[in-house]
């Protein structure tokens, strides 16, 4: 029985041949990888970019984490287990209660339905 090693098995061929590669370089599909970047670009510039108070509204947020941080605090959301409603409260590094905070304190008067904390 003879075998030739160069031909493969089944038609299958160790021998690398024009195929994928090159006709992906021809027709641009290589370059996809770099219009994510071009698109992303375009979502933070273009006409629906994220507006400029949104960004503001995070980088203050970023801050006031840092400041409650900072003094060993943060804040943590809960389901309350009555109402099923989310609910925040001020806590220190060990994680104890220091005082409920209603939704409308933290995120602007506009948001929070119930204003009074639940207990």
């Amino acid at each position: 029985m003879d075998i030739d090693a160069t031909k493969g098995i089944g038609g299958l061929s160790a021998v690398p041949t024009r195929g994928k590669a090159d006709t992906a370089a021809v027709s641009g599909e290589f370059a996809r990888v770099f219009d994510i970047a071009e698109a992303r670009r375009r979502r933070m510039t273009g006409p629906e970019r994220i507006p400029d108070e949104v960004w503001d509204d995070i980088t203050r947020a970023g801050q006031l984490a840092d400041d409650l941080t900072a003094r060993g605090q943060s804040v943590r959301f809960d389901t309350h287990r009555l109402t099923n409603r989310v609910v925040a409260s001020l806590v220190d590094d060990d994680g104890r209660l220091l005082r409920p905070v209603g939704l409308g304190e933290i995120f602007g008067h506009g948001h929070d339905p119930d204003p009074a904390p639940a207990a």
